[in-house]
């Protein structure tokens, strides 16, 4: 949604009142437009990282030097949000600048040349601008490296240099050649360099996997929010855990929770390994490159009882990592602000001086970075398709304090997050939220009909793919 206002920074004299910050930025800002020159851009992506799972978020027992490096050099966002939360589409948005309903890839893509199943994707579109192609074509050399996960490779999408072939640690070996090889080189281009590896994503391989150290149970926390029985909740939460990927989890001890996490926890301690080594071997210039740390989207951890990822909404789904750093240029602080994935483009076009393109739905945080604004947004919006052939349409309008959730065909949540931040009370039902539902349903539609959300003429089906329900 573009904002509808630009929330004004208030500075009151001798007050101390911060706005949601907690550092000021240093002057400046941005590379001036008539400057000779731009930055690199380094962007390091995870998969399946929820936002609060590394030290520097909150997670005292999280050893991430890596990603904390990033949060201490720069704004860590507290209130970061995919645009899906799901691999494809995210990445697709982020790349893009884009709701998913607005690329085209809406699931996660399928096998090339056959029809996905009912809740999955084609490729992306070639001819949409990408971060490649935008980046490329203003004289960056453009490099993508990892989890790709949208159809055709890198280099169908501006990517000079690309592969995608490696996982993690042979990901990170190879990156770190390349980075050796562009430095003895005579090469001057600005470089733009996506790095996306898979973990902490291999948590499906928690059941059979080696359990996890001593080390890592014992400072793993379970959620608040892990007794749920899901009543009140949209009917494919509780069919995900009763028949689908849930199903393993369906009345799991609370030993059984302490492994997942702590297995999880592994997963991001072992990425943050890989990270901090491709930092390392960023040549240092006189000019710091931007760094982007981020991941596709969370993982449930137990919230509400559920495993991994699914037809769900949830702010441990939703809701990711994300810091934006550039030493010297802007000083470290903690933002409350309100943004999203499809934020990224935009903002890095802002910052290094590149002309970005028409039709995209992301917004500059540029204003927020240089802390002439607290937000650049009101509301952010999210989306869901399916998984493999199950479509479960659908949509949410989050604010600071509310979230509105509604399913095709199952209903609605609403959730005041200030007095149940664990989502725990569903009010879509309870006369005294009226209000705020139907002022959260309002911009939902309105944001729907403004991007051409096809959500009002797609269907709903059972597991196996069968038409079970279509929007009236």
């Amino acid at each position: 949604m573009r904002a509808r206002t630009l929330v004004a920074l208030l500075a009151v004299a001798g007050s101390g009142a911060t706005g949601g910050w907690t550092a000021p930025f240093s002057r400046g800002g941005a590379v001036p437009q008539g400057e000779t020159g731009r930055p690199d851009v380094v962007i390091v992506l995870t998969d399946q990282q929820r936002a609060d799972a590394f030290g520097a978020a909150g997670s005292a027992g999280l050893h991430t030097p890596a990603m904390d490096r990033l949060a201490r050099d720069g704004v860590l966002f507290t209130r970061a949000f995919a645009a899906t939360p799901q691999c494809s589409p995210s990445r697709a948005a982020l790349l893009t600048g884009r709701h998913p309903h607005r690329t085209g890839v809406m699931g996660n893509t399928g096998a090339a040349g056959k029809t996905p199943p009912a809740g999955m994707s084609s490729a992306l579109d070639r001819a949409l601008p990408t971060l490649g192609r935008i980046f490329g074509a203003a004289g960056y050399e453009t490099a993508y490296f990892g989890k790709w996960h949208l159809g055709g490779t890198p280099g169908d999408y501006g990517f000079e240099s690309h592969n995608t072939s490696l996982a993690d640690p042979a990901l990170t070996r190879h990156v770190v050649g390349f980075l050796q090889k562009r430095a003895a080189g005579t090469t001057r281009r600005p470089l733009l360099l996506i790095v996306s590896w898979l973990n902490p994503h291999d948590i499906y391989g928690v059941l059979s996997g080696v359990p996890p150290g001593a080390r890592a149970v014992a400072a793993t926390a379970l959620p608040a929010n892990l007794a749920d029985d899901l009543g009140r909740k949209p009917f494919p939460q509780r069919h995900y855990l009763d028949e689908d990927q849930g199903k393993p989890f369906v009345g799991a001890s609370r030993e059984q929770w302490l492994r997942y996490r702590g297995f999880y926890n592994e997963l991001v301690e072992a990425v943050d390994k890989e990270i901090g080594t491709v930092l390392d071997a960023v040549a240092p210039d006189t000019r710091p490159p931007i760094a982007v740390f981020s991941s596709d989207h969370g993982d449930l951890g137990g919230a509400h009882g559920l495993p991994y990822k699914g037809p769900a909404m949830y702010d441990e789904l939703v809701r990711v990592p994300l810091v934006i750093s550039w030493p010297g240029r802007i000083r470290s602080a903690r933002s409350d602000a309100l943004v999203s994935l499809i934020d990224i483009v935009p903002t890095l076009c802002d910052l290094a001086g590149v002309t970005p393109p028409a039709g995209m739905d992301g917004l500059s945080l540029r204003p927020v970075l240089e802390q002439r604004a607290v937000s650049v947004r009101d509301v952010v919006f999210g989306e869901y398709y399916g998984k493999q052939a199950w479509r479960v349409p659908i949509r949410m309008a989050r604010t600071v304090r509310w979230k509105y959730v509604r399913y095709l065909s199952y209903g609605e949540e609403l959730y005041d997050l200030a007095a149940d931040p664990g989502e725990l009370r569903n009010l879509a039902a309870d006369p005294r939220a009226a209000a705020e539902r139907t002022r959260l349903a309002r911009e939902l539609d309105d944001w729907m009909q403004r991007t051409g959300d096809p959500f009002a003429t797609l269907t709903t089906t059972d597991r196996a793919g069968r038409v079970i329900g279509r929007s009236e």
